[in-house]
């Protein structure tokens, strides 16, 4: 939720958990995230959890909304989601007081394998209803577009605001980029001709992490000989993947590195090392993949199965490549594909245009003033 002017921006947060530690599942960690989150804006944490939080509808209250919105007397409220008692909340009292109400969240519909007829019916229609309460809705990006046009939004309520992450390379230039690739691999004991295949994020069977060593007996000999598999995160495979990992040595003598969880301050580098980034993930709800972003912006080429969101922005372009969800001879076919290009750090940059947090926040001030 937040009050945006022209210089001005006043964000609610129900619960600073991210900033005071918590215990993730995914990463089976209890952490905090290391960017400084709080700075360059004002803000109100109402802390109204009732529980664990971001652990389920209930969980995020919403106690403390009105009296805020009251006191603040917003322009515009923009709502990042619509998962918690909180957000519905924030959403009946927007539209009882007449504050004019925005949108900007990440739903699609293909993020899901299967769902019954009797569901799908409900969910359109809450959809449906719902999504005639805002005065704008600001897409991600393609697949999110589409949901909005499919559930009844008229394409004059929609503007893009897609999704972008920090660009932890801004200011650097490729001769600093080429010394932190080298360090980051002599680090991690990978020599300056191995190719590197990555991989970032929790350790899950969403995530599909394990096709990395399916593929590897489809790849050709003379790739498969230089290859390195490069794993980013935590989770409760790691175990699994670690013994995957002791069978592809023995077998056909592939290495493979295990960084362990990398909190945000510290993940470039980790990028630069990794020639390759695949997101494999199954159709279980990956609606965007925000790790492509950024491995793009590090030059990496990149491979997403087809339940990836972002595929439908990106998957156009040379280097981003896409195989069908649970298919390893397809991710070894385009795995071998993009080892045929030279590591090019600008590759993507013109793919990226638009896909920044700079761009999304300038979409919501240019909306709010027009």
């Amino acid at each position: 939720m937040g009050q945006i002017e022209k210089n001005c921006v006043h964000v609610v947060y129900a619960s600073d958990c991210s900033v005071t530690g918590y215990t993730d599942p995914g990463f089976g960690k209890t952490f905090s995230w290391d960017d400084p989150l709080l700075e360059g804006y004002r803000y109100t944490i109402l802390n109204c959890e009732k529980g664990k939080p971001l652990s389920g509808w209930g969980s995020l209250t919403g106690k403390g909304v009105r009296p805020l919105i009251n006191k603040l007397k917003p322009t515009a409220i923009l709502l990042t989601g619509l998962n918690y008692k909180y957000d519905i909340v924030a959403y009946i009292i927007s539209r009882f007081k007449g504050v004019p109400l925005w949108l900007r969240c990440e739903t699609q519909d293909e993020a899901i394998a299967h769902r019954s007829k009797i569901k799908s019916f409900i969910r359109y229609i809450m959809y449906y209803v719902t999504y005639k309460g805002f005065n704008q809705i600001f897409y991600i990006g393609e697949l999110n577009k589409e949901h909005y046009l499919r559930h009844g939004v008229p394409e004059s309520k929609l503007v893009p605001a897609r999704y972008g992450t920090i660009d932890r390379y801004s200011g650097w230039d490729n001769l600093k980029k080429s010394r932190e690739l080298l360090a980051a691999r002599e680090k991690a004991q990978i020599n300056s001709n191995d190719f590197v295949v990555g991989f970032s994020g929790k350790l899950v069977a969403k995530k599909n992490p394990e096709i990395l060593f399916e593929m590897l007996k489809h790849l050709p000999d003379e790739l498969r000989v230089r290859m390195v598999i490069y794993f980013m995160g935590s989770g409760e495979l790691e175990k699994s993947l670690i013994s995957r990992a002791g069978q592809a040595l023995q077998q056909f003598g592939v290495r493979t590195f295990f960084a362990g969880f990398v909190n945000q301050s510290q993940i470039a580098s980790h990028y630069l090392a990794m020639d390759v980034l695949v997101l494999p993930s199954r159709r279980m709800g990956e609606t965007w993949g925000l790790v492509a972003n950024e491995a793009m912006q590090a030059g990496c080429s990149v491979v997403v199965s087809d339940a990836v969101g972002c595929s439908a922005d990106f998957g156009k372009t040379e280097r981003f490549r896409i195989f069908k969800d649970g298919d390893p001879i397809k991710l070894a076919e385009e795995v071998a594909y993009l080892s045929k290009f030279q590591r090019n750090f600008d590759w993507a940059k013109q793919s990226l245009v638009g896909y920044s947090i700079e761009d999304t926040a300038k979409a919501l001030v240019e909306n709010l003033c027009c």
